[in-house]
């Protein structure tokens, strides 16, 4: 991504600066990119009086690019901000700002006489609708529009709109295959990037079209389809040839181009990774006449499509069973999640019935294979089905896109595991996924940021309260597969796992992670008071303890350094010797050549030792061919 908007800057300096395109930009720019409401307001006068604008200026601007308004031609009224200095103490004064507005008039082309405009005109898209078309219309459902295929006359002159209030893409039918599918590429980025109540959007109408076109154009490069001819014009007109706005917008828009790229893909990969067969594992204690084995019958996996929908028959199920138990409402009441989040985070309840989600969903006509199939039930010795999840409030899980792929349970009152996650099945793989990404993801990608904590109801509480780039293990270990999935959104992670012993030792084994997942990520380690958990200091009114320690994590280098320097007494002529041995393979696996000076200075201080000497006595590690452990004799045991 960064090499294509590379070269679409390259190919906009050479269109720009020649001879044609510099007298286009000149006329160009006195033509103003009005706001979306005055947009309305020329269109419906227009076509209420027979015509469909296409360019329009005020009375002096088409004077000054040698064209005259007919005389009896009636102007299009629109709004024009009224602007005036305002003063404050000692007689200074601000910025303008606007006070009020005024109509004014504008004229269309079609009412005017005259010169030509000078332009270059873009060339549209040829060649045949890419495969990519199903998927790119699934993202943009996904995000909840509708896409329409038409030439209607809303239109205007426009390949294509988003309409905000409908929430609906209309694409234009007559194109050619490939455009079609630039102009959705085009559309999807505006959703992605330009929600209007967004305090990210861009202000002017110019970036906000830059950026669509400049994804849209390096998605369709990547995917083998030239937009050149048709994407180079529309940038340059809507920069004003000005090639530091599109510099300027290169962070957001490799961003949003590397998560359709990457989705796209996703869905791919997804078909080829899908195994033939799973296998169910039973979690809890089981009833009279339940197996005892480990493992229960493998099931087929052909109908993955109707194991998602039997997924979200039960997600309904257990939401309507919630209200009934004043159990499972307490319990979230107690971890200060509110009804807005219930809903939200489609949070339901298991009753403590054996087989009542199995007998709803044979109602349903849903067969028992796929009921096993999307880890919903199990299978008694007997043959009878039950129902996996039993008296527990049930968290449903979901992918990074909002698809359906397990449950995990919180025991509400009685014995077995306090949390118990679904099986392994063909959906659902744990080291796989991150819990609440599907709400996280846009705000990950938008603040280059991700908090990863340890529980669900960390994370719905977290959102709650404004933290809305975080996501959970979990209740499993952090795997490579997980943090991989934040990759294309961001290499800046802070682990806020709980302020206990497990929470510490669970931020140590992520330096466990391979020496190529650990290298492309920046990881740092909010710490959290002793006893406590993100859900618990949000309910008990003390955010901004948790907020201050996102705000200042340090390093999971340095924590892990001190951890192992503890081990050792530092007042010892051999302590420190023993100490550095002992961190030098951190320092080896969790520092690339930009992290190594910090990571040396750091040791430095804390071994009261001089650079040099730290970092020659690393480089002899490093040299070591074994890299042997260094014994702890104190303690009888072997030190990493």
């Amino acid at each position: 991504m960064e090499r294509l908007h590379g070269q679409l800057r390259e190919s906009l300096h050479a269109l720009v600066t020649s001879e044609d395109w510099q007298q286009a930009l000149a006329v160009a720019a006195r033509f103003h990119h009005y706001s979306f409401a005055n947009t309305q307001l020329i269109w419906s006068q227009a076509v209420s009086r027979g015509f469909q604008p296409s360019r329009v200026a005020g009375y002096r601007t088409w004077q000054k690019v040698g064209r005259w308004v007919r005389r009896g031609e009636r102007g299009l009224a629109i709004l024009a901000p009224v602007t005036r200095k305002i003063d404050v103490i000692d007689g200074e004064e601000e910025e303008r700002r606007v006070v009020g507005f005024r109509v004014v008039h504008v004229f269309d082309l079609s009412q005017t006489d005259g010169e030509p405009l000078p332009e270059v005109r873009a060339s549209l898209v040829e060649g045949d609708l890419p495969a990519q078309w199903e998927k790119v219309t699934e993202l943009v459902s996904e995000a909840g529009f509708s896409m329409q295929v038409a030439d209607v006359e809303r239109l205007g002159d426009a390949n294509g709109i988003t309409d905000w209030q409908k929430r609906q893409v209309v694409v234009r039918a007559s194109l050619p295959g490939a455009q079609r599918f630039k102009t959705a590429v085009h559309e999807l980025a505006h959703i992605n990037l330009h929600e209007p109540n967004s305090q990210s959007r861009p202000n002017c109408r110019g970036i906000v079209e830059v950026e669509a076109e400049s994804v849209a154009y390096m998605v369709c490069a990547a995917l083998g389809v030239d937009t050149t001819d048709y994407s180079l014009p529309y940038v340059a007109s809507w920069s004003g040839g000005d090639l530091d706005k599109v510099t300027a917008t290169a962070d957001r828009v490799i961003r949003c181009a590397h998560q359709v790229i990457t989705r796209l893909e996703t869905g791919r990969r997804i078909e080829q990774d899908r195994s033939p067969t799973i296998t169910t594992r039973r979690e809890e204690p089981t009833p009279i006449g339940l197996p005892n084995t480990a493992e229960t019958p493998q099931v087929p996996t052909g109908r993955v499509g109707e194991a998602e929908a039997a997924l979200g028959f039960a997600i309904s199920y257990y939401q309507k069973q919630l209200g009934r138990d004043d159990g499972a409402q307490a319990f979230l009441a107690e971890r200060g999640i509110n009804n807005e989040s219930v809903d939200r985070w489609q949070i339901g309840y298991a009753p403590t019935s054996w087989d009542s989600l199995v007998k709803t969903l044979r109602s349903q006509h849903i067969p028992d294979e796929i009921l096993l199939e999307a880890g919903l039930v199990g299978r008694a010795r007997t043959g009878r089905l039950y129902d996996r999840m039993r008296g527990r409030v049930v968290f449903p899980i979901h992918d990074a896109y909002g698809s359906p792929r397990g449950l995990a349970g919180r025991l509400v009152d009685g014995d077995g595991p306090k949390y118990l996650n679904g099986p392994e099945t063909a959906l659902y793989k744990k080291s796989l996924l991150l819990y609440g990404l599907h709400h996280a993801r846009l705000a990950i990608a938008e603040h280059q940021h991700a908090v990863i904590v340890e529980g669900y109801t960390d994370v719905i509480v977290a959102h709650q309260a404004g933290i809305t780039n975080t996501v959970a293990t979990g209740g499993t270990a952090l795997t490579a597969d997980q943090v991989e999935t934040i990759r294309p959104m961001t290499s800046n992670i802070t682990l806020a796992f709980d302020g206990d012993q497990a929470g510490l030792q669970a931020a140590e084994r992520v330096a466990e992670l391979s020496t190529t997942t650990l290298g492309r990520f920046h990881l740092q380690l909010a710490r959290l008071p002793a006893g406590t958990d993100p859900a618990g200091l949000i309910s008990d009114g003390k955010t901004h303890i948790l907020e201050a320690a996102l705000r200042d994590p340090s390093p999971l280098l340095h924590h892990l350094i001190n951890r192992t320097l503890t081990r050792y007494n530092l007042e010892e002529i051999e302590g420190p010797t023993r100490a550095l041995y002992a961190v030098s393979p951190l320092i080896e696996r969790l520092t690339d050549t930009s992290d190594r000076p910090a990571a040396v200075r750091y040791l430095a201080s804390r071994l009261d030792r001089d650079e040099t000497y730290i970092e020659e006595a690393l480089r002899q590690y490093s040299g070591t061919p074994d890299r042997r452990r260094e014994p702890d004799r104190s303690r009888g045991r072997t030190l990493s």
